[in-house]
């Protein structure tokens, strides 16, 4: 019956048989489901095993070669992805005084479990006898169910020498749609189509 009326309606007023159809065509794609998405990686997890040498500018990491954390470390998604003494690399040296995005990547894996944090920024501060730094960057899993994801990466140095450094990489996740927030976005949409129908018959 609705669908009769909506044809009635649409050869008595045509100017705005087009503005409907968007609004049907809208409504409906509102109803598809989230799941359809990826999702954001959240969580997080360490990094130890390389020795690092702080210039002043630059961080030199002496192998290059980097460990996950034990698997306490290791939080959320990343209990999917990495596992407890996973091997990887990092980018070496890292110039923190005029770094350029995407100078710098840390690689765990390989294949379907590839795991890529690649940082597109990074700050040191000295504090004493330690340089703290703070990196920003995304991770991406080579996994298609997981989205590429903005991740903070903590570490700190020592100022002078040579020494075992330990970081922390954490998403930053952001919140995604609800199906029920879709299916109300959907169910507004065919009420307001419904009341301008009303409005434009009176």
């Amino acid at each position: 019956m609705f669908i009769s009326s909506l044809f009635i309606f649409d050869q008595e007023f045509p100017a705005v048989k087009k503005f409907l159809s968007s609004l049907v065509v809208f409504s409906a794609l509102a109803f598809i489901p989230s799941a359809a998405h990826a999702t954001p990686i959240s969580g997080q997890f360490s990094i130890t095993g390389a020795s690092v040498q702080d210039t002043g500018t630059e961080l030199i990491f002496n192998p290059s070669t980097i460990n996950i954390g034990a698997d306490n470390t290791i939080t959320g998604d990343f209990r999917n992805i990495l596992s407890a003494g996973e091997t990887g690399n990092i980018t070496s040296p890292i110039n923190y005084s005029n770094y350029l995005p995407g100078d710098a990547s840390l690689i765990f894996g390989s294949g379907n479990s590839l795991l890529t944090l690649t940082l597109n920024s990074i700050s040191c501060s000295v504090s004493g006898p330690f340089n703290n730094c703070i990196g920003g960057g995304v991770v991406e899993s080579a996994d298609s169910a997981y989205d590429p994801t903005d991740v903070s990466l903590f570490f700190t140095t020592n100022t002078n020498g040579i020494v075992t450094f330990q970081a922390t990489a954490l998403s930053n996740t952001s919140a995604v749609p609800e199906p029920s927030t879709l299916m109300l976005l959907g169910t507004g949409l065919v009420g307001a189509a419904g009341a301008l129908r009303r409005r434009l018959n009176a």
